[in-house]
């Protein structure tokens, strides 16, 4: 069974019924709505509609995560569309936001951010295939030098890696796209141009005024300052994003899988679901079959336990959707495998260090124990926040977690976490009489979706009493009937 998770990206190539059915049915366990490529509420809507409407035929809880555009620096409009700029030659990036653009100088469409800027900092243009430095501020332009010349044109992206940008990373743009997220019953919204905590801090209180406390926070970490403060900002969000693609242009190619590392490390030690993003199985866009360093890239993803690998353009635009959730299901497969061999082996050296002490994790590691050592098939944890089901999944687990829960938000969120399996109780926890009542219902819903049989041995972890958030006090093995 594949316990790592899939995030698909809507676009024209799945936004469609029948689509859509198939890559859900092939393992896409969340789909993500890219804000940059909405221009109307309606839109939006629509595609929530669509997705649950199909999640719902399929019987699946499928999570829905917002992506917020963020404040992107481009610059501005040619007047033959675009230029060729030579190495060495001089170019001015100017605060006239409308001016047209030359092979001589072009305009800036946030001019703001000039007053960030310093000599001697460097600009990349169109992910940096064509990079300047900055030689001069005069009269608030930018005189600079090509040091890597190449083909600029309208509205290319701008990435300043060595600047500390003043910039908020919420525009106005993104507080509307918030309010529709937060309408149309989103999971998660995602964060772009994270640079320090207090901007994860910003999205959650206009969450929480919203009355929408529920909806996760995904902070993505694609710039120099993220990374700096990877830790601090992990540990006030909900899910955290190794965004590759600005990352790589910001701190440099070379340095990203060390980046993807350690931010996973930190991410599991802390408890916080991570994902790994960007050119995930990129050549599939056009060709129907990966190469073999795409599948070693998220094979090794998986080998360091993050949660959930992410498809973007892939299934937005590509020509074979369903052929690569195909494909990355078989890689997810293999590798879920592999992993769960290692942690049955006696050799085993896997550690499972968390920052966060509770009774909570105390029972949960405790489980896994005695999972491990009965040779249990399943683990059943019930949660009314989550949080339960998140602490098992990692402590990676060589068996699945089914996971119980009364709120359909919860059971949303959980879509997302690695080697978990949500289902929704009949029954709020507070309207059910007993343990044993519980167990039957949770057990009786497992049975009839597939996911235990009889004879199955099962280590369940509640609460009681029961309904109470972070009251996992008690640990049961039993044999399913």
């Amino acid at each position: 069974m594949k316990r790592t998770k899939i995030i698909a990206t809507l676009g024209p190539a799945t936004n469609n019924k029948d689509v859509l059915k198939k890559i859900l049915q092939e393992g896409v366990d969340v789909i993500r709505l890219n804000g940059s490529h909405y221009r109307s509420k309606d839109n939006i809507k629509e595609d929530v509609e669509l997705i649950r409407e199909t999640a719902k035929e399929l019987n699946k809880h499928t999570a829905i995560f917002f992506d917020l555009q963020g404040p992107k620096i481009r610059i501005g409009k040619f007047e033959k569309d675009g230029v060729i700029l030579e190495t060495e030659q001089s170019f001015i990036i100017k605060s006239d936001k409308d001016v047209m653009g030359t092979v001589d100088h072009c305009g800036l469409t946030t001019p703001e951010i000039i007053h960030d800027l310093n000599e001697g900092e460097p600009v990349f243009i169109d992910d940096g295939n064509v990079r300047l430095f900055i030689e001069s501020i005069q009269d608030g332009d930018l005189h600079c030098r090509v040091t890597q010349g190449g083909k600029i044109s309208n509205h290319k992206g701008v990435n300043l890696p060595l600047s500390n940008i003043s910039v908020s990373a919420i525009t106005e743009k993104d507080k509307e796209d918030v309010q529709t997220a937060i309408e149309y019953g989103v999971d998660y919204i995602a964060l772009s141009f994270v640079s320090v905590a207090e901007d994860v801090k910003e999205l959650r209180e206009i969450i929480h005024a919203s009355k929408a406390p529920h909806i996760g926070i995904i902070s993505k970490i694609e710039r120099r300052s993220a990374v700096e403060n990877v830790i601090e900002i992990a540990e006030v969000s909900d899910v955290v994003m190794v965004a590759r693609g600005d990352l790589g242009v910001e701190v440099g190619l070379e340095k990203v899988p060390e980046i993807q590392k350690r931010t996973i490390r930190e991410c599991n030690r802390l408890s916080t679901p991570v994902i790994v993003a960007t050119q995930m199985l990129e050549s599939m866009v056009t060709k129907p079959t990966a190469t073999r360093a795409e599948v070693s890239d998220i094979a090794n993803a998986i080998y360091d336990r993050c949660d959930s690998v992410m498809l973007s353009a892939e299934t937005a635009v590509g020509d074979f959707p369903v052929d690569v959730v195909q494909t990355m299901r078989r890689i997810c497969e293999a590798s879920d495998k592999h992993l769960a061999e290692l942690k049955k082996s006696k050799y085993s050296q896997v550690k499972r260090v968390f920052q966060i002490k509770s009774a909570a994790t105390t029972f949960c590691k405790a489980a896994d124990q005695i999972s491990e050592e009965i040779n249990a098939d399943v683990m059943i944890a019930f949660t009314s926040s989550g949080t339960t089901a998140l602490i098992s999944s990692k402590l990676n687990p060589s068996i699945p977690i089914i996971a119980p829960a009364d709120n359909i938000h919860i059971v949303r969120k959980m879509a997302l976490y690695r080697g978990v399996i949500p289902i929704l109780m009949p029954k709020k926890f507070t309207d059910i009489s007993s343990w044993g009542v519980m167990i039957q219902m949770s057990l009786d819903d497992a049975k009839s979706l597939g996911y235990v049989s009889t004879g199955d041995l099962a280590i369940i972890t509640a609460g009681y009493p029961l309904g109470r958030p972070g009251g996992t006090n008690s640990i049961r093995m039993i044999e399913v009937q």
